[in-house]
């Protein structure tokens, strides 16, 4: 617990997380978690607000959302049984000590996940001001629109990674008809929007 409190001082995690081998030194520190946490809503990290939890596992039934400057550790296992969404323009931080699983994600922030990270359908993360630190990354779709994640090996039945402009007509084809538009064009608010609603990105 007290790892991830003096973490929260840091502005940035790549120092601690940019490396396999950081990264497998930082899990070992992580103390005994305490007892498993079910919320049973939903979860909301709001604007600025620091949330640690120290347990084994938490299982959120529901979707996770980050707001801009919402920082979520968790020293065990994270399964979010809906999605998870920062939609903004700010840091934010995600920090898993364990596995992490959802059904999809859309993020700008900061993802670290020391465990196996698995998304059921898509996993993406959005614009270079942040990073994604995991040694794996299972899910049906991965996109990392102008952004360069730190993942040791990626499982993904497609892997799009590059400017907008690059992937947009191969992204077109993917996702649901409408959500790209004739000129390979998105709305991050619009596709928060629909799995803040749970509904599918993929067809």
């Amino acid at each position: 617990m007290k790892i991830l409190e003096k973490l929260l001082q840091e502005s940035s995690l790549q120092s601690h997380v940019g490396t396999p081998a950081k990264r497998a030194a930082l899990k070992a520190k992580l103390s005994s978690p305490g007892p498993a946490k079910p919320v049973a809503k939903g979860m909301k990290v709001s604007e600025g607000e620091d949330q640690v939890i120290d347990a084994v596992s938490v299982t959120v039934n529901g979707n996770l959302v980050l707001e801009d400057q919402g920082r979520l550790l968790v020293t065990g296992d994270l399964v979010v049984e809906g999605n998870i969404i920062h939609e903004g323009f700010d840091y934010s931080l995600l920090f898993v000590g364990g596995s992490l699983k959802a059904h999809n994600l859309l993020v700008h922030g900061e993802v670290v996940v020391l465990g196996d990270f698995t998304v059921q359908g898509v996993a993406w993360t959005y614009y270079n001001d942040y990073s994604t630190y995991a040694d794996t990354l299972t899910a049906k779709l991965v996109v990392a629109d102008d952004r360069e994640d730190i993942i040791g090996k990626v499982r993904a039945d497609h892997h799009l990674v590059g400017h907008s402009s690059e992937i947009g007509p191969e992204l077109s084809k993917l996702l649901k008809k409408g959500l790209v538009d004739e000129e390979g064009e998105w709305s991050y608010t619009t596709l928060a929007k629909k799995l803040a609603k749970k509904e599918a990105l993929l067809p």
